[in-house]
């Protein structure tokens, strides 16, 4: 019989289906994945409002929240620092930019720093008591109209120091998970969890919402008269893209699911993503468009989110051999037909159901010709006219055809179920 040392043996026990390591044993105390330690540092308001304009502290990380906090509350964060009550320190991860300059994220704080920020600049007003308004600068044509702030007080103010957290070397989903673990005790809209994840499709869709809806006051968040706000504009586009992802399939973006589907760990294809592209961009054509906005102008009801959805979902199945003006005759009479079914228009079932059998229609043996057979209650006039333009589609042979999702991956990072 051969003898094993101790050392052969325990290399076989570790291969045992019934080894079980330290790090395994739940009966071992051991702290796992364990941050490196955060570094506190102080800086003075003055120093971070220069920061801030220079860059070197970024306020609108992916995952934050808008500024959502009132006037008031922007007042009251102003008059606790002349009166040195206790502010909550900011958190920022720390990494280095192009150039290997340092640049702040900030984690958390975001709704303190612009507080600080916009006084500075003399956008926000600081008396609580007197009811007067007084001012950290104020222009020459407002001299006689509002009142300043003495030196000496703006001199306290700005050098009054702010704690402030630092971390470094953090991946995107640790840096998520600090922010997530922070906002426990805030509730966040569905809509933010969901711009909380790190993913290469959340990814994707945070760039299509910057070129297509954010795009200096010129995108779809312009020309519609829709909810942006508090990441609303994220979850339409991921609802829209889920949609057409799961094409043939009706499928309907609950929370749950699209949460899911967001989380997946695989690149989108690059095919769809120039589909997407194309189909925000004929949105944005058809709404910006005298000729073919009747949907958005002669609808006398602000774009439901799901409105929006399946507005992106009829453009991109008719994205071929369709004119312009048929894609907005059938988006006219998407939303006409959803508003004689339902008053209230939203993301449910029996509305997500109505909308399918609407697209079904459109896009069945008959095709757009079952819209000429239709009365809608509304009498709008006719998007038809004017000269026909046909906008450059893909070529049917070589369209898109979602494949399955073979792993969803380790669960990302979001904030708590439950900022800019």
């Amino acid at each position: 019989m051969v003898e094993l040392n101790s050392a052969q043996e325990k290399e076989l026990d570790e291969l045992d289906d019934d080894y079980q390591s330290d790090d395994d044993d739940p009966n071992v105390f051991k702290v796992r994945d364990a941050l490196t330690p955060p570094s506190a540092m102080s800086y003075s308001a003055q120093d971070l409002h220069r920061y801030i304009h220079e860059g070197f502290i970024d306020l609108n990380p992916i995952y934050q929240r808008d500024v959502v906090w009132s006037e008031t509350k922007q007042i009251g964060l102003i008059d606790s620092i002349f009166r040195n009550f206790y502010i909550p320190p900011v958190i920022f991860a720390v990494a280095k930019d192009d150039d290997g300059e340092p640049v702040r994220i900030c984690v958390d704080g975001k709704q303190r720093l612009t507080s600080i920020q916009k006084f500075l600049d003399g956008l926000v007003n600081r008396d609580v008591h007197t009811k007067k308004s007084y001012w950290f600068v104020r222009s020459a044509k407002q001299k006689n109209t509002r009142l300043e702030i003495p030196e000496e007080w703006k001199r306290r103010f700005a050098e009054t120091r702010i704690t402030c957290v630092e971390y470094h070397h953090l991946t995107p989903e640790i840096e998520r998970e600090i922010f997530q673990r922070v906002q426990l005790g805030v509730q966040l809209t569905a809509a933010e969890k969901l711009q909380a994840i790190s993913s290469p499709w959340a990814d994707w869709i945070a760039d299509l919402e910057l070129r297509h809806v954010n795009v200096d006051n010129k995108g779809l968040a312009s020309v519609l008269e829709w909810d942006t706000t508090r990441g609303r504009d994220f979850q339409c586009i991921a609802q829209l893209i889920y949609c057409c992802d799961g094409l043939p399939d009706h499928l309907l973006p609950t929370a749950q699911k699209l949460e899911k589907w967001l989380k997946r760990v695989d690149k989108p294809p690059t095919k769809f993503m120039g589909l997407i592209n194309d189909v925000l961009s004929e949105f944005w054509h058809i709404a910006t468009d005298s000729d073919l906005n009747a949907a958005f102008t002669e609808v006398d009801k602000r774009v439901a989110p799901v409105e929006f959805v399946f507005v992106g979902v009829i453009l991109f199945l008719l994205r071929d051999d369709h004119t312009s003006e048929e894609k907005a005759n059938a988006v006219l009479h998407m939303r006409l037909r959803i508003r004689e079914q339902f008053r209230d228009v939203r993301n449910n079932g029996l509305v997500g159901k109505a909308l399918w059998s609407f697209v079904d229609s459109i896009t069945g043996q008959s095709g757009l010709r079952v819209l000429d057979a239709s009365a809608p209650m509304l009498a709008i006039a006719s998007t038809s006219t004017g000269t026909k333009r046909k906008r450059k589609g893909s070529d049917a042979d070589d369209d898109y055809h979602p494949s399955p999702i073979k792993s969803l991956g380790s669960k990302a990072k979001t904030r708590a179920s439950g900022k800019k």
